[in-house]
């Protein structure tokens, strides 16, 4: 009787142990996230992978990095990605040309970037007639630039050519090798540059524009389909904003490992920065899709007489925040 009931024992816990393991591998829901690169800005797409917050949430996520924007936005069009983690314009040309591509969170609501020129220029009037290194032209890099230049009374592509030169680190290099006066770039570049004797002619943080910089993106159809899933991203994700503002130490650690930054005093820095510029409720801001509009105008009519919250879908955004989630995460 007593061996009957000792192999039912061991028979109910594994059972309960197998349905346990089952469980916990059904519930991590397979997604891929696509990021525009590997920077400052970005990080919060991979500081919840680093951390174990997809997982707590149940996902089991591939992050993709993409050369910037422009393909990881074909990508997420086409299905291949699930979630976008990129800057605000790319969005809005991704709509503008038909998709249904849309902000569901907007966590960095104004440019992060600083205007860096060569050793032998400290005024914005120096550049005249020389050459400024951006991305590509319709970039949020174009942009910070021009809007740069011309609050500084210079015509961008008249007194300074603007040269589209790639990723930062290309730019950077076409800074240091002379082939370009200036260039627009984020921390830990622009730190690296001060401390090897280059200038700072500006912080665009400093000059409050509302700018819809950085966003988790996805599309209607994903959102419609899925619900969920979209309500499991958001809340790692959310979880990872309240990680970097409530623990420096974890997140440091991250970042060096990611960015590959060895230096401790711009690794400070670089999360001092970031830290200032996150939302902890990570809303889209209107009045910054409305003066990027502005810009594309300029360049597309069919932006013309479009409002900027045609362009953001934030329902479980706000249902999450509604429920406490964000404001309980800081109560902890």
């Amino acid at each position: 009787m007593k061996r009957k009931s000792f192999l039912a024992s061991c028979l109910l816990l594994m059972s309960v142990a197998w349905s346990a393991t089952g469980f916990a591998q059904e519930k991590l829901e397979k997604i891929i996230v696509g990021v525009a690169g590997i920077s400052g800005p970005l990080a919060h797409a991979f500081i919840p992978k680093d951390s174990g917050l997809y997982e707590k949430y149940g996902l089991d996520v591939d992050l993709v990095f993409f050369q910037g924007g422009s393909q990881l936005i074909q990508a997420t069009i086409a299905g291949g990605v699930n979630f976008a983690v990129t800057a605000g314009p790319e969005i809005i040309n991704g709509r503008l040309g038909g998709s249904d591509l849309t902000i569901i969170c907007g966590y960095m609501n104004t440019l992060p970037y600083s205007i860096v020129a060569a050793k032998d220029v400290t005024k914005f009037e120096q550049l005249k007639g020389g050459k400024a290194a951006i991305s590509k032209y319709g970039t949020t890099s174009d942009l910070a630039m021009r809007y740069a230049l011309e609050r500084n009374g210079l015509a961008p592509n008249k007194d300074v050519a603007i040269i589209q030169l790639g990723d930062q680190t290309t730019r950077f290099a076409g800074l240091t090798g002379g082939s370009v006066q200036a260039t627009v770039i984020s921390p830990p570049f622009d730190i690296t540059a001060r401390k090897l004797g280059f200038n700072i002619l500006a912080d665009m943080a400093d000059l409050g524009l509302p700018y819809q910089h950085e966003t988790v993106a996805t599309t209607e159809r994903f959102i419609k389909e899925r619900p969920e899933t979209v309500r499991k991203f958001m809340r790692a994700f959310i979880a990872g904003i309240h990680l970097w503002m409530t623990d420096e130490k974890r997140t440091k650690a991250i970042l060096g490992k990611r960015l590959k930054i060895t230096d401790q005093e711009i690794l400070d820095e670089t999360y001092g920065a970031y830290k200032k510029l996150t939302e902890r409720k990570p809303y889209p801001t209107l009045k910054g899709i409305e003066f990027q509009l502005q810009d594309v105008a300029k360049r597309n009519p069919k932006a013309k007489g479009m409002k900027p919250e045609e362009f953001i879908n934030i329902s479980i955004l706000k249902e999450l925040d509604q429920s406490g989630f964000i404001d309980n995460l800081y109560k902890k």
